[in-house]
C-alpha cells in the first residue's frame, strides 16, 4: 500500500486520502449545483428567468393588494396570477421549498412540510378575450385539494415547465404562520438627528404569552421589509430588551430606512382618451402604445404628497367584465429628461418589473434628446414606480439621487417573527405585521 505523510510526519493510507478526494469533489460539485432561484449564498429568491411570463401576482384570495402571508390554521388561501404570452403553451408545473428565517432552504422534506403532492401541474389557462395581444392566463389556489401546510414558515413557490434548458420559469416568495404572538409597531421619524429629514425608524415590540423562549438572542430572528421590496429589508435583529414575555426592538440605527419619496404613477384603463400622466396614444399596428408625459427628477429638498399603493399595481381595463382575460397588453414608453447622464445605472423600478433589476427595466440614455428612454410591455391597469439609480462600481441603490428621500413619506413595512426551540431543525414564523409610517 502506497503511504504520505501529513504535516505531522504521520502516514496517511492511499484510501483514506482517496476518499478524502472525493469528498472534496463532491461537495465542490454540491456547491456549483445551486438551484437558478439562489444566489451565491443559497438564499432562495424572487426571479423571473421566462420573459414570456408577465404580471405576476400572489396575494391573500379577496385583497389583490396583500402580501402574501396566510394563517397555518383557518385562513382564506393565497392567489397566484400569471400571464404566459408565448406561443408554444407549455406545461407548467409548481413545487414548494421550505425555507429558514434568512430564506435558505430548511433542512426539513417535503413529506414533513407538505401533506398531498409535492409537485402538482397548474391547470385551467384561460385564453385571452377581444385582445390584440394573445396570451394565457393562469392562477392557482395555495393551500388545495392536492397541497396543504403542515408546518410555519418561509416558504418559496416554485413555477417550471416540462421542456427546455432552464425549466424553471419563475419563483415567488410567501409566508405561512401560526399567529401566536402578538407585534405592536410603529414607523416614525427617527430618534437620532441626522436621520430626521430623509430616513424612518420601525421600531417594535412581540409579546409571546404562552410561547416559552428560553434564549431570545440564539433562539429568534426578526426581519423587517419595506412595500415588500425584499431586497432593502433589515434581517436578523436581535432584541434590544428582553422583559418577561416580551421582546423589545427599539433602535436608534439598527432599524433605519431611506423614505424614499410617494411613488409615480399612471392609468392605461382606457386606450381610447389618455388619463392620469398619459401624454397620447397610438395605436401602431397592431398593438396599442401609451407614451407618458417626461418625468424629470425631484428636487431633493421637496416633498410630494399624493396617494400611492406603494410600488404595487391593479389590472383594470375600461369596459372589460373580466380583467383578468380582458385586459390587454400595451406597450409603455418612460422618459427621464436629465441634461447630462449620471455615472451609473438608472432602473424602473416597482411590482411593475417584478422589482428585478436588470436589461428588462435599464434605461438608455440618448444625449441628443437629454433624457433615459424605455418601453415596457404591461397588461392594461393602474400602475404605481419610481426610478431607482445605481452607481458605477456599487451594489447598493442610492433612492434619493432621483426621487429624494423624507422622512414625511407613506411606506408600508412588514415584520416577521421567527423561532427555533432547542431541538427543532426549522424556524416557525410565530407572528407578522404590517404596518403605515407616519400614521
Amino acid at each position: 500500500m502506497i503511504l504520505k505523510t501529513d504535516r505531522t510526519g504521520r502516514s496517511i493510507p492511499e484510501w483514506l486520502r482517496t476518499c478524502c478526494c472525493f469528498i472534496l469533489l463532491l461537495m465542490t460539485s454540491l456547491a456549483s449545483a445551486r438551484e437558478p432561484y439562489q444566489d451565491e449564498t443559497g438564499r432562495c429568491r424572487e426571479v423571473v428567468l421566462d420573459q414570456g411570463v408577465k404580471t405576476i401576482q400572489l396575494y391573500r384570495e379577496g385583497w389583490p393588494l396583500s402580501y402574501p402571508v396566510i394563517r397555518l390554521e383557518g385562513d382564506v388561501p393565497l392567489v397566484l396570477e400569471f400571464d404566459d404570452l408565448s406561443s408554444d403553451s407549455p406545461t407548467l408545473y409548481y413545487r414548494l421549498v421550505h425555507c429558514n428565517a434568512d430564506w435558505t432552504p430548511s433542512m426539513l422534506t417535503e413529506y414533513e412540510y407538505l401533506q398531498g403532492y409535492t409537485e402538482d401541474q397548474i391547470t385551467g389557462g384561460r385564453h385571452s378575450f377581444n385582445t390584440y395581444y394573445n396570451y394565457m392566463h393562469y392562477s392557482l389556489t395555495l393551500p388545495n385539494e392536492n397541497t396543504r401546510f403542515l408546518v410555519s414558515g418561509n416558504y418559496l413557490l416554485v413555477v417550471f415547465k416540462d421542456v427546455g434548458e432552464t425549466p424553471v420559469s419563475f419563483t415567488r416568495r410567501f409566508m405561512v404562520t401560526e399567529s401566536s404572538v402578538n407585534i405592536e409597531a410603529s414607523a416614525h421619524i427617527p430618534d437620532l438627528i441626522h436621520y430626521k429629514g430623509c430616513c424612518q425608524e420601525v421600531d417594535f415590540r412581540v409579546s409571546h404569552p404562552g410561547t416559552d423562549i428560553n434564549d431570545p438572542y440564539g433562539e429568534t430572528h426578526a426581519s423587517i421589509y419595506q412595500n415588500g421590496l425584499w431586497d432593502l429589508g433589515i434581517e436578523g435583529l436581535l432584541p434590544y430588551m428582553v422583559n418577561s414575555n416580551e421582546l423589545v426592538y427599539d433602535f436608534q440605527e439598527e432599524n433605519i430606512f431611506p423614505g424614499g419619496n410617494e411613488y409615480r404613477f399612471f392609468d392605461t384603463k382606457n386606450t381610447r382618451i389618455p388619463t392620469y400622466y398619459v401624454q397620447s396614444i397610438d395605436y401602431v399596428d397592431p398593438y396599442f402604445h401609451f407614451q407618458l408625459k417626461p418625468d424629470e427628477a425631484n428636487a431633493p429638498h421637496l416633498y410630494f404628497s399624493q396617494e400611492d399603493i406603494n410600488g404595487r399595481y391593479a389590472i383594470e381595463a375600461e369596459g372589460a367584465r373580466d380583467p383578468a382575460i380582458e385586459s390587454d397588453y400595451v406597450f409603455v414608453h418612460f422618459r427621464l429628461n436629465m441634461p447630462l447622464p449620471l455615472d451609473g445605472s438608472v432602473y424602473i423600478a416597482g411590482a411593475l418589473t417584478f422589482w428585478q433589476f436588470s436589461e428588462m427595466n435599464e434605461m438608455e440614455y440618448l444625449a441628443e434628446e437629454g433624457a433615459y428612454i424605455k418601453t415596457l410591455l404591461l397588461k392594461q391597469g393602474v400602475y404605481n414606480y419610481r426610478y431607482l439609480f445605481l452607481p458605477a462600481f456599487s451594489g447598493q441603490f442610492d433612492v434619493a439621487e432621483i426621487e429624494g428621500s423624507h422622512a414625511e413619506t407613506e411606506n408600508e413595512y412588514l415584520i416577521l417573527f421567527h423561532h427555533r426551540p432547542p431541538g427543532t431543525r426549522y424556524d416557525r414564523l410565530l407572528g407578522h405585521q404590517v404596518i403605515r409610517s407616519n400614521q
